[in-house]
């Protein structure tokens, strides 16, 4: 018995032996190199994952370089438009107002029975002359009030 048991031991001992050899060598042969590969390909994709943001963050300020570029040069064609208009306004007030002195001047020659732009006297000349620089200053006033709206408004 003592033999046998002997036996038993040391094919139990040898048993527990190959399993833990095996046991080892599964984890060095097997196990590990997997989890090392995971690894890799884990900060590979970390990698990817940064470059793609690196790049993204590239396009978005590249974008947005592009917007601010485009909004600078719209900016600058509606101040071009505006400034133009409070021109053509302006314009065309001047020419009224001049055209509304022309007619007054002849209303106070026909009133008087003078032919069309007479000489009027002096007094009633300089009133007319009074009134006329009046509304030529007041548009002035309101040629660069204009003006500066559009620069007010269209320039950032």
């Amino acid at each position: 018995m003592n033999k046998i048991f002997k036996i038993i031991i040391i094919s139990c001992i040898l048993i527990f032996v190959l399993s833990v050899s095996g046991s080892l060598i599964y984890y060095y042969v097997f196990f590990r190199p997997e989890i090392e590969k995971a690894e890799i390909r884990l900060q590979e994709e970390k990698q990817r994952v940064e470059e793609q943001q690196k790049k993204n963050e590239e396009i978005k300020i590249e974008q947005e370089k592009q917007e601010k570029e485009i909004k600078e040069v719209l900016n600058k064609e509606y101040l071009a438009k505006c400034l133009d208009e409070a021109y053509q306004n302006y314009a065309k007030d001047l020419d009224d107002v001049f055209k509304t002195y022309i007619e007054n001047w002849n209303a106070e020659c026909k009133r008087l029975g003078l032919a069309p732009d007479s000489a009027l006297p002096n007094k009633l000349a300089e009133s007319l002359n009074e009134s006329y620089k009046t509304e030529v200053g007041r548009m002035d006033i309101a040629y660069e009030n204009a003006k500066k709206d559009c620069y007010n408004f269209w320039s950032d």
